[in-house]
């Protein structure tokens, strides 16, 4: 009940990497409320994503225009069994906030979004003691009650005299069920990831961060493309880089070529395959590890550039393409671009936007320094150096 403001993109250019601030939302109840109108302390539901999306505000209608402190709180999969205590549970809000009362949506802005993969579902239970609004809708609880392309919202249940049922006394009754939320669901859509939340602390304390800040700037693509330039006479044996998801034998591609990449994107011509193997991704909390059998030497002052292609890479978006993201005594990294939805732009249908600029691949360089009289072009593994091109919380 109430207004949905949205923008209509052309089919070939869905804005699937939405970046925050810009995202949809949806209705959740679209009934007369004027028989099915309840108020209680909190109400509790699950969001089942349809697409790769983050949960970024939620607003609602509340019993009164009181100053009252106001709760999320969320887990991953259903709350069915997990509505005694917060036990299972993450508090990612908790403000006193003015409730708007009951014509005027009152608006939780996220200051944690929650993440939810394509086909997963989240739990949600927003408590205030200003009474939130709910509906008991004409469906049984867990079944929908509305939903878009991009996310699905189940019926749950009204808890009522306390936060949860452990602090019920005298036998009351605390859980009504079904009751649905009403309001708003505000969220963003991204190309096909997670976002790697809580990035490890720097693996190798000497190596170089590449970038600084990425909170709100992260993304997943098909691939990562980018220039490095030896400070030194240099041979690139490794690249590891965090992934979006752990899935097995992902189908993994490393491409190079001498001197830029401007002008030799739109196919592999020009470039040289140096790595092809299904490997395993690690996900957003460990790096996936590629040791190239064919290793990349670059002379000092030189430039290479590097295609890495393994559908759910991260990169982080930089200020300006070309830029120096990160340098030591050895190599320096510059800002490239990101290719999506096929390996290169010629293979994008519909007029599909493929390539994104300002991107930085994030991760760790590995490589070799050799003496300007003889580089020895196969220097026995594990005797290089590393390069980390990020080592920031990117929460």
């Amino acid at each position: 009940e109430g207004i949905i403001g949205y923008n209509v993109f052309s089919v070939t250019d869905p804005p699937r990497d939405n970046p925050p601030g810009a995202g949809a939302t949806l209705i959740t109840y679209d009934g007369d409320r004027s028989k099915n109108y309840w108020s209680t302390f909190g109400i509790m539901f699950e969001i089942e994503a349809r697409e790769y999306v983050e949960i970024t505000s939620l607003s609602f209608y509340t019993g009164s225009t009181s100053k009252s402190l106001t709760e999320v709180w969320t887990r991953d999969g259903p709350y069915k069994d997990h509505t005694a205590s917060s036990s299972g549970w993450d508090r990612i809000y908790s403000e006193k906030i003015e409730l708007k009362g009951t014509n005027e949506l009152t608006v939780v802005k996220l200051k944690t979004p929650v993440y939810i993969q394509e086909g997963e579902t989240a739990s949600f239970y927003i408590v205030t003691r200003g009474k939130i609004v709910n509906v008991e809708p004409d469906v049984k609880e867990g079944k929908p009650v509305a939903q878009d392309d991009a996310i699905k919202l189940y019926a749950g249940i009204a808890l009522d005299y306390d936060y949860w049922e452990d602090g019920c006394i005298n036998g009351w009754k605390c859980k009504f069920s079904p009751r649905t939320f009403e309001g708003r669901i505000g969220y963003n859509v991204f190309t096909g990831t997670s976002p790697p939340r809580d990035n490890p602390a720097n693996p190798t304390p000497t190596t170089l961060v590449t970038y600084d800040g990425r909170s709100k700037d992260w993304w997943s693509t098909y691939g990562i493309m980018f220039e490095i330039k030896a400070r030194e006479d240099v041979e690139i044996t490794s690249f590891s880089f965090y992934t979006v998801s752990t899935t097995k034998k992902t189908k993994t591609e490393i491409w190079t070529r001498d001197g830029p990449y401007k002008g030799f994107t739109s196919s592999s011509f020009g470039w040289e395959k140096i790595y092809s193997g299904d490997i395993d991704h690690r996900g957003l909390y460990e790096l996936t590890v590629v040791k190239l059998k064919t290793s990349v030497y670059i002379q000092e002052g030189e430039t290479a550039s590097f295609y890495i292609v393994s559908p759910g890479i991260i990169s982080v978006k930089a200020k300006k393409e070309g830029e120096t993201v990160a340098k030591d005594d050895a190599i320096e990294l510059y800002a490239g671009i990101a290719l999506d939805y096929d390996y290169w732009e010629y293979g994008c249908i519909n007029g599909w936007k493929c390539m994104f600029p300002q991107r930085s691949f994030e991760g760790i360089i590995g490589y070799n320094v050799f003496s300007v009289t003889d580089p020895p072009r196969d220097n026995p593994p594990g005797a290089g150096a590393t390069l980390i091109t990020y080592d920031g919380d990117r929460s």
